[in-house]
């Protein structure tokens, strides 16, 4: 028999669970067992059965509740639990194996012994999580229990998830910290420690993006709720993303030993919650410097910089070496030709871990955000790797800066772009806190194991980089949500970088709330963040999620300096007309393409074992690029689950399926929601009824007498589901329509849908 407290109190025998309903008895019960083994005074039992004002007959009503679980242990059967009556109140043993609470503690108290082995101690920490069943006390009503017992429990349980998350961090196991960090911030958003904990485990998954929207996200909650602004230990982790830092991509043998990694640094000397052990030796504070003067570095932090391996210094002039994906974790994302993202289609991606040799990592961005540059691809690191005594042309060290510092230039040309002016120096540290608003150029960044797509990046790299010249050019990449267009602009981008020393910059073109930037807030944006033209050379810009031609027609007017690739959903023809260039359309891939990126993601042997239930399950997929990562990432968390039994499960009801639990905006009909929202009224009525009454090849004729409408709205109104990439070809041929937007439309086949914006 046991007693289960971390939860609905319950009495658990084998496989049986007896829930206790609420009554008296049910509290008085809890009341003994939160202190079991101890003797608890009569006062104190009847303060929580009754509160402050007790009847009269409290004590004899006490006795009879006594009674009564006497009763229920007997009928029950636990004997090894007796409410003993001793002097002044009762008590009641329990040990580890007859009550949950003292398990828990036990198992806490076990893993602190194996702090030599962080691997060890993770699994027993998970074994003492996994005793908490629920909501703590759900059925035992009591306001003293409740205001005095229950927060202490709860912070209990927090500790330990806070330590699992920093092992589970340390053991290069980010995408597994994220399962428990997305729920532990939401439900206590006043927890800085989870937030800095998600922060960093986003940034380390290759997900910057979306690490610096949480940190926005933080900084608004304190802010509106508290008056305050987010702890040190937050801002230098900032300030860390934005500079590329390294934070200690664990190796395969971290598997077994801890790492060695020191924490951020933070300008009071410790972070919220992070033991004063942990941090690096001190160093000798940099002097304030402002944005584009040189920022002088301990020249001791440089020499061991230098001496370390490129993965932990960022090197600049070589790929970092991650380790190998964990078991369990979810896969990287863009294997294909989608990125995580999509040109901000897709929202956030799947969790994912440490890639394998020779593969940079990627990010990704939230609710309406692209993917963008990864942590640790250290950019930074040519400005701070580079020899003690300064280069020809390079910035001379100040008069009066102190032995040992030597200068480092940010914003240098063909070094990492320029913060926004609105950035302010922060006291001890050697670069700029960012301002309010969201990080909205950075720097491109290649796609993890990109795979397929050979002949469109083929072809659009041989536009960026052909024999016309040194002339800008301007190719638009479109096709429907989710296709892969951010992931192809990118790979594009980075295999097209030794034709731009001016260097590659990603441009966000809506922001995380779904508001695109207008022509005015574009051009500022990339000026604050590049310069003027020709300050750095030849750039490359990937324009990303582009609305309209007008959106992006004043920058690419007013930099001649600058080539882009401009991401759309639509076809931009205005575009091509008005500024000339060349459009890339996007469709799914084929499959034996889908096959590879199965077979990359998943590894080889795995897909070896099942080589027709994989091509069954890129079949159920629709080889649509979104829809095969969605699945990767679900089978990658289930090392158990047949690739057969998947695509028969998948097969059931895909559209519905294609989605990840713990990520609400990693789902295909999420992101079919936001393409519909972005139509015009008309468009967004006609596409449910299209998809819902044709098949195959949709002739403007058949839509004509589908619609009720004449030949020529009928084909304007194709036209624009076109241009939007929910249709695909178009006159003189027949429309068609993929098979999971035909899914999603019979599923939206209702006078109820309404665009949230028009486009």
């Amino acid at each position: 028999m046991r007693f289960q407290l971390l939860g609905p109190l319950s009495i658990t025998d084998g496989s049986d669970t007896v829930v206790l309903p609420p009554s008296k008895p049910t509290i008085l019960l809890a009341s003994l067992l939160l202190h079991a083994n101890t003797v608890v005074s009569v006062e104190y039992l009847q303060r929580t059965m009754w509160g402050e004002e007790q009847p009269a007959t409290a004590r004899a009503a006490l006795q009879t509740c006594v009674l009564r679980l006497r009763r229920l242990f007997v009928k029950h059967g636990v004997t090894g639990a007796p409410i003993e009556a001793v002097p002044g109140g009762y008590r009641i043993s329990a040990g580890p194996e007859s009550l949950d609470l003292i398990g828990f503690r036990e198992r806490v108290r076990l893993a602190a012994a194996y702090a030599h082995d962080p691997g060890k101690e993770l699994h027993t920490l998970e074994d003492a999580l996994s005793l908490w069943q629920g909501p703590l006390l759900a059925n035992v009503r009591s306001d003293v229990l409740r205001r005095d017992e229950v927060p202490r429990l709860a912070e209990e349980r927090l500790r330990t998830v806070e330590k699992v998350c920093d092992l589970q961090l340390a053991l290069g196991r980010c995408g597994e910290a994220l399962v428990a960090l997305w729920g532990a911030t939401r439900a206590h958003p006043g927890h800085e420690r989870f937030r800095e904990q998600l922060i960093e485990a986003l940034y380390r998954s290759g997900r910057q993006t979306e690490a610096l929207a949480e940190y926005r996200r933080v900084k608004a909650y304190l802010r509106a709720e508290l008056g305050v602004d987010p702890s040190p230990a937050l801002r230098e982790l900032e300030l860390a993303i934005l500079r590329g830092e390294d934070l200690g991509r664990a190796l395969p043998s971290l598997a077994t030993a801890a790492p060695s990694r020191p924490r951020l640094p933070v300008a009071a000397g410790q972070g919220a919650g992070r033991p004063a052990a942990s941090l690096p030796p001190a160093a000798p504070a940099p002097q304030p410097a402002v944005l584009g003067a040189a920022v002088p570095v301990p020249a001791a932090d440089t020499a061991a910089r230098e001496q370390a391996p490129s993965y932990a210094r960022g090197d600049a002039f070589r790929r970092p070496v991650p380790a190998e994906p964990h078991p369990g974790a979810v896969p990287s994302g863009g294997s294909t030709g989608v990125g995580p993202g999509d040109g901000g289609e897709t929202g956030p991606p799947a969790t994912r871990a440490p890639l394998r040799p020779a593969l940079l990592d990627a990010s990704a961005g939230g609710a309406g955000w692209p993917e963008a540059s990864g942590g640790g691809t250290a950019t930074r690191g040519r400005t701070v790797t580079g020899p003690a005594t300064p280069a020809p042309g390079a910035t001379p060290v100040p008069a009066g800066t102190p032995a040992g510092i030597r200068p480092v230039t940010v914003g240098a040309a063909g070094a990492e772009p320029r913060l926004p002016p609105s950035v302010l120096l922060a006291s001890g540290t050697s670069v700029a806190a960012p301002g309010d608003g969201p990080v909205l150029v950075v720097p491109v960044v290649p796609v993890p194991a990109f795979t397929g797509r050979a002949c469109e990046a083929a072809a659009l790299g041989g536009r960026l980089t052909g024999p016309e010249g040194h002339d800008p050019a301007t190719v638009v990449v479109s096709g429907a949500p989710g296709i892969g267009k951010t992931a192809l602009a990118r790979q594009v981008a980075h295999l097209a970088g030794d034709a731009f020393p001016g260097g590659r910059y990603l441009v966000r073109m809506v922001r995380p709330d779904g508001v695109p930037l207008t022509a005015g807030e574009v051009t500022a944006e990339v000026t604050a963040a590049l310069g003027e033209p020709h300050a750095r050379g030849r750039v490359l810009l990937v324009l990303d999620d582009v609305l309209d031609a007008d959106q992006v027609l004043p920058l690419l007017h007013t930099r001649p300096d600058a080539s882009a690739v401009v991401t759309s959903r639509r076809g931009l023809a205005g575009l091509i007309a008005a500024h000339g260039g060349w459009v890339q359309r996007l469709g799914p891939l084929a499959e034996d393409e889908s096959y590879e990126l199965l077979r990359t993601a998943l590894g080889g042997e795995r897909v070896g074992a099942e080589p027709d239930a994989a091509r069954a399950l890129a079949d159920a997929c629709c080889h649509h690029p979104l829809a095969l990562r969605i699945v990767t990432a679900r089978l990658l968390t289930r090392p158990a689950l047949r690739l057969a039994d998947c695509a028969e499960w998948l097969a059931g009801d895909p559209l519905a399926r294609l989605s990840l639990p713990g990520s609400p905006h990693m789902a295909l009909r999420r992101v079919l929601d936001g393409a519909l929202g972005r139509l015009d009224r008309g468009a967004a009525r006609a596409f449910p009824r299209i998809g819902s009454h044709t098949t195959g090849e949709l002739h403007a004729s058949d839509a004509s007498a589908l619609l009720g409408l004449s030949l020529p709205e009928t084909e304007d109104l194709l036209e624009r589901l076109a241009d939007a990439g929910l249709l695909e070809e178009g006159p003189p041929g027949p429309y068609r329509m993929h098979d999971l937007l035909r899914l999603y439309a019979r599923g939206n086949d209702s006078p109820s849908v309404r665009p949230t914006q028009k486009v």
